[in-house]
């Protein structure tokens, strides 16, 4: 079975499933867990802003992250690649694949990451 990359799903923190749903192209799910939902349109300009507040976050939060820096760095270099005329989906999955497993399961910031992996996936769906 071939994987296709443009129907990915990403769940970030530390989730329970007591009910799931999984839809469709150009579907929008919003998950929330004893927190606020986070949600990002899957335009180059949202994905943008919402990286961001995701570097100001990192910089910021009082949860302790391995090299909060130069992760911090990491989120403006996808947000950076985003900008660009034809961002590369490679680099930009890379990049959030890196902060993803930094972040861990750090609550708003974990909800914040997978928002915009679904956004990153709907903007080259």
């Amino acid at each position: 079975m071939q994987r296709d990359e443009s129907s990915a799903v990403h769940i970030g923190g530390d989730v329970t499933m007591t009910g799931s749903a999984l839809a469709g192209r150009d579907a929008q799910i919003v998950h929330a867990d004893h927190g606020a939902a986070v949600t990002v349109a899957s335009e180059p300009a949202a994905i943008h802003r919402a990286l961001i507040d995701l570097a100001d976050q990192i910089r910021n939060t009082a949860t302790p992250l391995p090299n909060t820096v130069e992760l911090a760095d990491t989120v403006e270099h996808a947000a950076a690649e985003v900008t660009r005329e034809r961002p590369n989906r490679t680099m930009l999955s890379a990049l959030m694949h890196t902060v993803a497993k930094s972040v861990g399961a750090a609550g708003t910031l974990a909800r914040t990451v997978t928002a915009i992996q679904t956004a990153i996936d709907g903007l080259f769906g």
